[in-house]
Formats: structure tokens, sequence, C-alpha cells
């Protein structure tokens, strides 16, 4: 009998081994020389993935996607891999000397140490794979990419794969200005242009904002009003932050987006005052604000995320009436965008603070059901404890 179970118990090991080695196999000393010196001998590209420990698609990727047998079977045969926290203190001259500025980067060099291609966020199986062969895409890998760029070469083909692989550029909309003056009026006025244009020219100063505001509406009927207003608005946004005193020239551009625009930047700068002293006065300050802006809201995850701050500070701040004021935000969110399980949570929340314990529990528990449903693993254990700890006070 003790033989049949260490034989089991052995079998399960291979087995777990087996399962678990489908995936990427990653180099076990963390180190980029070593890696480097490795990739020489083999011939082979470097990835790295440059993750950040609390950054949850990073997990999501390590947890869901490396494993898988089809992932590794290209990766392990194309590169040496390794795994970077690249806010760890050996690791920092790393990530500031690559430019890793968002989390998950997935950084392709090759044996000398050179960007040969870079990829950013959580993806599919299929779409990491098409990253990965893009790197050894010596025609349209980063590095090509950059000296197609550097040579003078102004495509939209190129321009936006470039762009793809370096979003956070400074230079990107210097780029895309230079791009926008090959071209004559009629073949401005597209669809692929506007996305180029909506995605990088973030500046009242540009000419092609100009050039935008002067055609509004013949972009408005391109891709929709909805889409031009909201590119007025965060242009806005971003320049009424930099220079409050410029309000009458900015305003000047479309009154009615520039009072929420303003809105929207009194209410963040009154939250980072909040952030800042963490005290009763800049809460109330903060609230008062987010009160005139959320209430004529109608987006969801705006609502649900002043809800859930206010249910994060209830036990600082408390309040009853704005708790209630909390949960009609949470139940706004839940009817604009019903079963979604992480605005449930936050009524939940609210309901239990509120003293509506039983209550509490019933939507707890559906959004527990919605996350099982869609198989959220980490959502299901975060609710099964939130429930517990509300039968159990």
């Amino acid at each position: 009998m003790k033989k049949l179970i260490l034989f089991t118990s052995l079998l399960l090991s291979l087995t777990t081994f087996s399962v678990f080695s489908q995936g990427i196999q990653f180099e076990e000393n963390h180190n980029l020389n070593a890696a480097l010196a490795k990739a020489k001998a083999e011939n082979k590209l470097i990835f790295i993935d440059a993750y950040a420990v609390w950054c949850g698609p990073c997990k999501m990727m390590a947890r869901d996607i490396f494993p898988l047998k089809e992932v590794g079977d290209y990766f392990n045969d194309k590169f040496v891999n390794l795994k970077l926290d690249m806010e760890a203190t050996e690791n920092v001259e790393i990530a500031r000397k690559y430019e890793v500025k968002a989390y998950p980067t997935y950084l392709f060099l090759n044996a000398d140490g050179e960007v040969v291609h870079k990829g950013l966020g959580s993806m599919p199986a299929e779409k990491f794979i098409e990253v990965a062969k893009a790197a050894a895409d010596t025609e349209n890998n980063f590095s090509a990419l950059s000296k197609k760029i550097k040579n003078g070469d102004r495509s939209l083909a190129t321009i936006n794969k470039y762009l793809a692989q370096n979003p956070y550029d400074a230079g990107n909309g210097d780029l895309v200005d230079e791009y926008f003056k090959t071209l004559t009026e009629n073949q401005i006025n597209t669809k692929e242009n506007w996305e180029l244009f909506s995605n990088n020219i973030d500046k009242i100063s540009s000419p092609w904002f100009q050039y935008f505001i002067a055609n509004r509406e013949k972009f408005s009927a391109l891709v929709g009003k909805d889409k031009t207003d909201a590119k007025i608005a965060k242009i806005m946004i971003t320049a009424y932050n930099q220079d409050p005193s410029s309000e009458e020239k900015i305003k000047s551009i479309d009154p009615s987006l520039f009072e929420d625009a303003k809105a929207k930047v009194n209410l963040s700068k009154a939250y980072g005052q909040f952030r800042k002293a963490n005290d009763m006065e800049s809460w109330k300050n903060f609230i008062s604000l987010a009160a005139t802006y959320y209430n004529n809201s109608k987006d969801a995850n705006q609502l649900n995320e002043i809800a859930w701050m206010v249910f994060k500070n209830s036990s600082k701040f408390s309040d009853k009436k704005l708790i209630k004021q909390g949960l009609e935000w949470a139940n706004k969110a839940i009817t604009l965008e019903s079963g979604n399980d992480a605005f449930l949570d936050t009524y939940a929340n609210l309901l239990y603070t509120s003293g509506k314990k039983k209550e509490a529990i019933k939507v707890e528990t559906n959004a527990l059901k919605i996350a099982e449903k869609a198989g959220n693993t980490e959502a299901v254990e975060t609710y099964k404890k939130v429930i517990e700890n509300f039968k159990n006070k």
C-alpha cells in the first residue's frame, strides 16, 4: 500500500511538471547579462517579460498565457526567456535604459542588448505569438521600423506599425504632424487618418487640431459626433489643466464642452489635494465637486469609481447622507451596465456599511455567481471573503 501511494505521488509529480513545463521556460537566475551570453551562444533573441508585482494584467499573462503549450513551443524555440520585476532595485536601471513606462512591457533584444522589438499589455495567446513573430521579422520589427522612420518613410502603414510598438514616445505627435503635411485635403479626411489624429495629437497649438476644428462637421459625419466631441473635450482638459489662465481662449472653441472639461479638471485637482492632505476639509471639498459632477454622469465606470471611493472612506469620514449618495451612484452604475460583478460588489459594500446586511449578502452573492460564470478566479476568491466577512460581523 505504501509503495502504491509513493508511486501515485511520483506519477502526480511528474504529470504536474509535464503540464507546467509546457509553457514558456524562463531563466531561473533573472540575470540579464547571463541571458545575453546565452543568447549569443545559442544565436537567439532575448524575450523579457518586464513586469511589476502589483500589475493585474501581468499576473493574468503569467497565469493564463505563459503556461500554454502553443506559447511555450514558440518562445522556447526562438528566444532566451527572462522575467524581470522592473521595480526591483537591481532592475531600475534596466527599466530606465529600455524606457519601460507601462506594464506589462515585452522587450525583445539581440545578443548585444539592443531592442529589436517591443510589445505592450495583456492579450490572448494568438496575439502574443504574433508579437513574437513580428520580433523575428527583420523588415517589420521595431528596429527595422525605426530605421525606416529615420530614413524619411512617412507612409501610413509604417507610421501605424511604429506607433503601435512605441506608443509613449514624446516625439509621436511631431511624427504624425509630418505625415499629415504629405497629404492633400481630400487625403486627410479618412477614418484611418482620424484614428491617427485622435490617438496622437493632443495640443491646441497643433495646426492639425486647428484643421480638425475647421473641418469638424466633416469628421463628425465620418466617425460620429460623440467621437469628435470626446476628442475636443480631451484636448481642452489637457490645455486648461496646463494653463488655467487661457480659459477664455479654450472656451471659445466650444463653450458647452468646455464647462464639462473644466469641471473634470477642477475635480481632478480637488482629488489630488485630498490624496495629499487626507483630511476632512479636503474630503468635503472633493466630494462637493463630485456630487455636482457625477449626479449628471451617464458613465457607469465613473459612477462606480466615485461610489467605491465613498465606501473606502466611509469609516474615516462617517457621513450617513454621503453613504446614501454613494448608494445612488452605485445603483445608477448597475442600471447603466447590468451584470457587472465589480459594480455589484461596490453596491453590496455600501449596503453593508449602511446597515443593510441581508441585502448586502444577496447582492454580493449575485456578484460571486457572475464572476464564477466568467471564470474570474481572483474575483471569486475576493467575493467569497467579502460574503464571509458580512456574515461574521
